[in-house]
């Protein structure tokens, strides 16, 4: 390690966490919300039609899941009114600044997903009213629809991955310094999504739509889709930790008293329950075809990746400098950055939810029609 090195880590050591408990529920939010559009353009972009009936569903979730992340910035900042400093300051490192990338981001993303789900939804307003469209009107929107999708998900994958660029940016933390953070953040964020939307989907079909009842059908389809993506993401993990472990020098014996001292909530709840157990479950027939063993492994796969962004985050940062053993951190119970800030969250979300459900209803009629349309 050089001197120069040297000064910069010594001057970034603190015996406080700059980043608290708001900042994993807001990387859990964002990526979530990229996989929730990227699922949804399974059906615009790609053309799966298996995913049709859910792709509205999968717009919309994303589109709650941002507007509801950037209150976690603004709780975290303690002053909400620093938020205008994102907007005014800083732009003379633009190019090479992922924050100012992310306010760019942070504002483009929503607004695309708000008008490809217009675009989605205006068929269906026309047939609620009864009001019948040209075959030019529906070819126009589902053209449209298709180049929206297409520019929405590196939109996505941006909007989730300058996340992990500021962390892997930050030279001071072991935990965090490695140019794999940006995917890893991807791959995790494609397990919480698909995940949600096992959780989600349910609830949605039971109370909102004129089912009344589960899509077993799409419940295996996600249960499949996500074991796949817990395996593209540990086998991504796989190459950081004995990367990182093995070769990171000087480092790599403060990562092994890292995973040494939380072995059991980051190898066994982490990786084993949380994500082998969805994984089985996903490539299983027999649990598969289970709703209870499904929506299981959905909620054990969205808790697994909120631990390993927390564990990522507040664990990166519990690492000393100067001390042979790890900082503590434990979140005050109310006030900024504190576990009712967090709920607080988490009820916008569900707030959120509800009320794009009851204004874009999604009747059995709405779900064949664009299922017709799909196969023209």
């Amino acid at each position: 390690m050089d001197f120069g090195t040297l000064l910069h880590t010594i001057s970034s050591i603190t015996p406080d966490r700059p980043w608290g408990i708001d900042i994993p529920n807001y990387f859990w939010f964002t990526g979530s919300s990229a996989a929730a559009f990227i699922i949804s353009s399974f059906a615009h972009v790609f053309g799966m039609k298996e995913y049709k009936p859910i792709a509205g569903f999968s717009l919309l979730l994303a589109f709650v899941l941002l507007v509801a992340a950037p209150m976690n910035l603004i709780d975290d900042l303690r002053q909400p009114g620093r938020i205008i400093n994102f907007f005014f300051y800083g732009w003379e490192n633009f190019p090479t600044s992922p924050m100012k990338w992310g306010v760019l981001l942070l504002i483009a993303y929503p607004l695309l997903i708000l008008v490809e789900a217009l675009v989605l939804y205006r068929p269906y307003f026309w047939f609620s009213k009864g009001m019948v469209r040209s075959q030019e009107q529906v070819e126009k929107d589902h053209h449209l629809g298709v180049i929206l999708g297409a520019i929405g998900i590196p939109l996505a994958l941006s909007v989730h991955g300058y996340t992990g660029y500021i962390l892997g940016a930050v030279h001071a933390i072991p935990l965090f310094h490695t140019p794999l953070m940006p995917i890893l953040f991807l791959a995790s964020a494609m397990v919480s999504g698909t995940g949600l939307l096992i959780i989600l989907l349910p609830i949605f079909q039971k109370f909102f739509t004129d089912f009344k009842r589960v899509d077993m059908d799409m419940m295996q389809r996600l249960a499949r889709l996500l074991a796949w993506f817990i395996v593209i993401d540990l086998v991504i993990r796989f190459f950081w930790l004995t990367f990182a472990i093995t070769f990171n020098g000087e480092e790599k014996y403060a990562l092994k008293l890292f995973f040494g001292e939380n072995f059991w909530e980051v190898l066994i709840v982490d990786y084993v329950i949380c994500l082998l157990v969805p994984m089985i479950i996903g490539f299983t027939n027999y649990f598969a075809r289970s709703f209870k063993w499904v929506l299981f492994g959905g909620i054990l796969s969205a808790i697994g990746v909120w631990i390993f962004r927390w564990n990522t985050v507040i664990g990166g940062q519990s690492i000393g400098k100067t001390t042979p053993f790890l900082l503590e951190y434990h979140p005050h119970f109310s006030g900024f950055d504190s576990i009712v800030s967090v709920l607080s969250n988490w009820s916008l979300l569900i707030a959120l939810i509800a009320l794009v459900m009851v204004l874009f209803p999604w009747d059995k009629e709405m779900a064949n029609y664009y299922v017709k349309q799909g196969e023209r």
